[in-house]
């Protein structure tokens, strides 16, 4: 097993660090969020060299397995399949997109159907409040607004009449956010957006794949690349409109762009 340490640089400043792993002829990526529970990246490896495992490790191995097999088998992970649409993150969206996602309450552009994600933050009255604002004929969901409790929940639904999603979920919604670089198994539930982890693109296009093999929810959110200033793998991503398009190679693509990094053995 091998491991390659990667920088991403945000385009409103900051950095992200992950690894893209190498499992025999397979590839995924690790992207931890410290900040959101996650083990730093350091501590992913370490314990990964230690023949352990974490939640987060393990959904990049099944991915990493995945690939390897479309990559001896000669095809592309992508055969057959079509990459769902997606929603824009951010409230500038380019042509082809009729839905957005913002990071809380911003200047909502016309004519697009808008997801608002709080990250929990805000106080259950502290909602009520924003939804009697908000251009209700246009609001898709409400993401995380404040901590998962059930029965508060279930009140705020009531009073606001509005939709309401849940990430990293172990609970009940209207919405569940699938992020496969984090939860490896499938949620049992009607409408599911798959998203990235804001990670690699190694790590984007296998959410991609996870969403184009299941029933998922029409817009899911798998364009995360355009947070990112671009590197060489972010300039082979290309798309028609609000829909990714599979990159060219075996596997999960990038071929060539893979072989060329330098590896370091694990383990």
């Amino acid at each position: 097993m091998f491991v390659h340490r990667y920088t991403l640089r945000l385009r409103r400043g900051g950095t992200r660090e992950g690894a893209l792993l190498r499992v025999d002829d397979g590839f995924a990526d690790v992207h931890p969020w410290p900040e959101l529970g996650d083990a730093p990246l350091d501590e992913q490896l370490a314990i990964l060299g230690r023949g352990e495992t974490t939640e987060l490790m393990r959904a990049s191995l099944r991915l990493a397995a995945l690939d390897g097999h479309a990559r001896r088998r000669g095809v592309s992970l992508f055969e057959g399949l079509t990459i769902p649409h997606s929603h824009w993150p951010g409230n500038e969206p380019p042509g082809g997109f009729d839905t957005i996602k913002t990071k809380g309450v911003v200047d909502f552009p016309p004519d697009v159907r808008i997801r608002i994600d709080f990250n929990a933050r805000l106080l259950p009255e502290e909602l009520v409040a924003i939804a009697r604002t908000l251009p209700r004929e246009r609001i898709d969901f409400i993401e995380d607004p404040c901590p998962y409790d059930q029965a508060v929940w279930r009140e705020l639904r009531a009073r606001t009449g509005l939709r309401l999603a849940l990430d990293r979920f172990q609970g009940v919604a209207d919405v569940l956010v699938h992020k496969p670089a984090l939860q490896p198994a499938w949620p049992s539930h009607a409408d599911v957006v798959v998203t990235s982890y804001m990670d690699h693109p190694i790590g984007q296009f296998g959410a991609a794949y996870v969403a184009a093999t299941h029933d998922v929810n029409p817009r899911c959110g798998l364009f995360t690349h355009v947070l990112y200033e671009p590197n060489a793998f972010i300039e082979r991503i290309e798309a028609d409109g609000a829909r990714l398009l599979p990159p060219l190679g075996t596997g999960i693509g990038f071929d060539d762009l893979l072989e060329r990094l330098p590896w370091k053995s694990i383990g």
